[in-house]
């Protein structure tokens, strides 16, 4: 797929389950994540990262209007989401250098990347959001912990999607030259 296409692509599947993140009429669990890690694998530049960054920030300054949840999380923590994006996308690149990596290996560096993610995410909004003054580490992490299941499962269902879509097309380079 040129470039342009997948661009434009991830960023669709990024907008519509980012918004339906907090309630709106398409509800599918968020893919930015899976996006983040994917724009890494299949486009590389860091320029390009910076536009999804600005996409998504775009979004949720968007939401925050109307979605009690999504204006919760635009604490002065939010500076947290580009180490975080940027864990998965640098993963991605490195992830570049395997184009027929196998399914398993890949899942394994897709989940270490995504578990050091939601670690960056949390620790950061807990440290910097201002909403936990009194709360310490711990007791911040067996607040969270509860999430990281859907954290985890979400992002390895967009990035199972991502590798079998990897395969067609590599396959289909194959085929037809």
């Amino acid at each position: 797929m040129p470039l342009r296409a997948t661009f434009l692509t991830l960023a669709v599947v990024m907008t519509l389950t980012r918004i339906g993140h907090f309630g709106s009429v398409v509800s599918l669990p968020d893919a930015s994540l899976a996006v983040f890690l994917l724009g890494g694998l299949w486009l590389g530049h860091w320029g390009l990262f910076a536009a999804f960054m600005a996409l998504a920030f775009g979004i949720d300054l968007g939401l925050a209007r109307t979605a009690t949840e999504a204006g919760w999380c635009l604490t002065p923590a939010y500076w947290g989401l580009v180490p975080t994006y940027a864990l998965l996308w640098q993963t991605g690149r490195w992830l570049r250098q395997w184009p027929e990596l196998p399914p398993a290996r890949f899942a394994l560096a897709g989940m270490v990347a995504v578990s050091l993610a939601f670690v960056v995410s949390n620790l950061t909004f807990w440290a910097f959001s201002g909403l936990f003054p009194d709360m310490t580490l711990a007791e911040y992490g067996q607040r969270v912990i509860g999430y990281f299941p859907p954290y985890l499962g979400s992002a390895a269902l967009y990035l199972a999607l991502g590798w079998i879509v990897q395969r067609v097309a590599t396959s289909r380079r194959a085929v037809w030259g």
